[in-house]
């Protein structure tokens, strides 16, 4: 506290009790962008994957309908044509139409459909009329009596299924050599009589050719299946031959047309990981030999009594292709934000660690301690620039720091710019001499005299700074110090008799050294008084210096030239210190090392007169017993 007023530093460290480190900030930063980015990336992909799905089952969707469109192409036309030729050859026609007519029309019929193998007209006199393709495609004539359908049961089917285009139920036709899909068309005559019908087969092996063209680069299949067991239509029907088809047996099973993955379209539905096993009612997943196919289909009725299963399988791979390039991009997204989270994590540590460094650096300055190198290349600019700049800053502090003793610089910091202004205070002023220093460095070269100048100065300055003193000033070979200024102690008086006793055994100590080097012992005269001062920043505008002046350090300053006539011819230092100082101290042990009268001293006008001690250095322990 300074004038009830807490110091700089105090204010400092109360305002700076809440911070966080670079670390954290960096790291918190870098992870909230990678957080964010990977919330955005992950919708994104769920969109994609979302979208992409439902493009797959709508790709899913049009297979299927390309196949029940492939097979209502063929099949609708013919039911047009024969209901056209129904329409053409009514009842008030029929008897008019010759011969060689009928015959033309029907030939029409057969060029006209290609998927037609037999074309007939039944007639109520029992007659029918036929039109075949050959095998080179030509269309044959012939009048038979007796068609492959009895008309009686052909009527019985009219009469069931009403007016219109009749489809039957499949069958073996001998004629064609295979099972035929057949329709008819009945005629009717003026009174509303059956009077006969047109009837055209078409052969299984037309129906698989025209439906089963698969895809050249696909490993699937095109099929029609019948009642869940029976194959209508697939490529190897394109040839029925050796599946051993009759008139009891008109269709093979699934099991019997050579195809293992057809075989087990029926099995239990397989899971995928982009499907489930019911693909939208579109058809299904089923496993084979540990490869997974997708089966769709769709039920198409009104071609014979029986509903028909038209569809396509082809591996999975074919469809979910798309996916799986998706997922792989997802991964490799997901590697790579999980990469870039960890190179933030890096960069926040690396950063981190060198503002840490920079940061210890400025914390070793504020202590100043300069003994360190804080520079170390970055290839980040600006920490490179800031710790280039901090180790310049320190080699400056550290010359400064040997101008202006570093006890002083810490005093200053720690009271802020109002422990500066100059006031009145009570200190402890001590000044200490070389005992005939000139005569001892006469012959002596210069950087001799320098280096025990140096050594002596950094034997006294760190006893006065152990005991919280401030070196003032170096003079000549002289030293002065303060005690009780900036950051004033209550006990300054007994600090600077502590320091005296101090030196006084480290000159011993060091006069041992330097008396087996064969070289003269130094001898010190001391002056120590207390009293007040002016202690503030004095100089001029450019330049000052924090110092005490006043009487108070002129007469610890006579005290110390007083001392060369008390000073024993074997006595390495004395010490005088004024009445005014003894009365300051409080601690019984030094009092104690003051005994007799006190010395009277005169100035040389002879009107300022100050009453000293001599302290006692008899005991060389004293100083241990001080520190212990």
């Amino acid at each position: 506290m300074i004038d009830g007023q807490p110091r700089k530093s105090d204010r400092l460290t109360m305002s700076r009790k809440r911070r966080i480190p670079m670390v954290a900030v960096l790291g918190s930063a870098f992870s909230l962008v990678a957080v964010i980015s990977s919330v955005a990336y992950f919708f994104l992909l769920y969109g994609a994957t979302i979208t992409t799905e439902n493009m797959l089952h709508d790709r899913a969707r049009r297979l299927v309908e390309d196949e029940v469109q492939r097979v209502r192409a063929l099949l609708n036309p013919v039911a047009e044509e024969i209901g056209l030729l129904a329409v053409l050859v009514s009842a008030r026609h029929l008897q008019r139409t010759a011969i060689n007519e009928m015959a033309e029309m029907l030939s029409l019929a057969v060029n006209r459909m290609p998927g037609v193998m037999i074309a007939e007209f039944h007639g109520s006199d029992q007659r029918v009329h036929r039109v075949v393709r050959a095998p080179d495609g030509s269309a044959q004539y012939n009048e038979a009596l007796q068609a492959e359908q009895p008309l009686l049961l052909l009527k019985a089917r009219v009469r069931q299924a009403g007016p219109g285009i009749l489809w039957g139920p499949l069958r073996w036709s001998f004629t064609a050599g295979q099972t035929v899909v057949e329709l008819a068309a009945p005629i009717y005559g003026a009174d509303g009589s059956f009077v006969g019908a047109f009837v055209v087969a078409l052969a299984i092996s037309q129906l698989s050719e025209r439906t089963s063209d698969a895809n050249p680069r696909s490993n699937g299949a095109s099929f029609i299946i019948v009642g869940h067991d029976k194959v209508l239509a697939h490529h190897r029907l394109n040839d029925p031959r050796g599946l051993g088809l009759s008139e009891q047996k008109p269709l093979p099973r699934i099991d019997e047309v050579d195809d293992a993955v057809l075989a087990a379209i029926w099995n239990e539905p397989a899971q995928n990981m982009w499907f489930d096993g019911d693909v939208r009612a579109l058809g299904h997943v089923a496993e084979m030999g540990g490869k997974k196919w997708l089966f769709v289909h769709r039920v198409v009725s009104g071609y014979g009594p029986d509903p028909w299963f038209v569809g396509r399988y082809f591996p999975i791979e074919e469809v979910t292709g798309a996916l799986s390039s998706l997922a792989w991009g997802a991964l490799v997204g997901a590697g790579s934000l999980v990469f870039a989270f960890l190179l933030a994590v890096a960069i926040s540590l690396k950063v981190g660690r060198l503002i840490g460094t920079i940061t210890s650096a400025a914390k070793a300055i504020g202590r100043l301690q300069f003994g360190q190198v804080y520079y170390q290349p970055s290839r980040v600019r600006e920490i490179d620039d800031a710790g280039y700049s901090l180790d310049r800053a320190r080699d400056a502090l550290n010359w400064f720091g040997a101008y202006v003793p570093k006890s002083l610089i810490r005093r200053i910091m720690e009271a802020g710019e109002a422990g500066l202004v100059s006031r009145k205070q009570l200190v402890t002023v001590m000044f200490t001499d070389i005992v005939q220093f000139s005569q001892l460095t006469r012959n002596m070269p210069g950087d001799e005299v320098a280096d025990l100048l140096n050594h002596h100065f950094a034997l006294l300055g760190a006893c006065i700074e152990r005991e919280r003193g401030v070196v003032d000033k170096f003079i000549g070979d002289a030293v002065m110090a303060v005690w009780g200024g900036i950051g004033g102690s209550a006990g300054h008086a007994d600090s600077a008799v502590r320091a005296a006793l101090a030196i006084a055994r480290a000159l011993q100590d060091d006069n041992v050294a330097r008396q087996s080097e064969g070289r003269p012992p130094i001898r010190v005269r001391v002056g120590i008084h207390s009293g007040p001062v002016v202690a503030g920043n004095i100089g001029s505008a450019d330049r000052v210096n924090y110092t005490v002046v006043g009487d108070t350090v002129n007469v610890a300053q006579r005290l110390e030239q007083v001392g060369k006539e008390f000073m024993v011819a074997d006595e390495v230092v004395t010490v005088l210190v004024s009445a005014d100082t003894v009365a300051a101290l409080k601690d019984p042990f030094l009092v104690a090392r003051f005994c007799g009268e006190p010395i009277v001293c005169q100035g040389k006008t002879g009107d300022d007169i100050v009453k000293c001690l001599k302290l006692s250095l008899a005991s060389a322990s004293v100083v241990d017993d001080l520190d212990d």
